[in-house]
């Protein structure tokens, strides 16, 4: 019989979570500020992603310790990465 590998996910995060962190990373070494969230939200509707879901994305990612909110003095929310993939 064909033997089928077990395919394990090495990453406590979802594939979404990846997809938004590679976006922050690119992000932090091409721009070198903090992210606007209205710019991971844009970057991931091209790839047919809600904003709800994005938004939720980026709560367990706040949660798990991959990014933290930036501190800005403006109304609008920016986060910076703390760790990487």
């Amino acid at each position: 019989p064909h033997y089928m590998p077990n395919y394990t996910n090495l990453y406590e995060i979802t594939q979404l979570q990846q997809k938004i962190m590679r976006y922050i990373d690119y992000w932090a070494h091409t721009e070198k500020e903090a992210i606007p969230q209205k710019r991971i939200l844009e970057e991931m509707k091209t790839k047919d992603e809600k904003d709800s879901t994005v938004v939720n994305a980026l709560n367990g990612l706040l949660r798990l310790g991959y990014i933290r909110r930036a501190e800005t003095i403006s109304n609008k929310t920016f986060y910076v990465m703390l760790r990487r993939l």
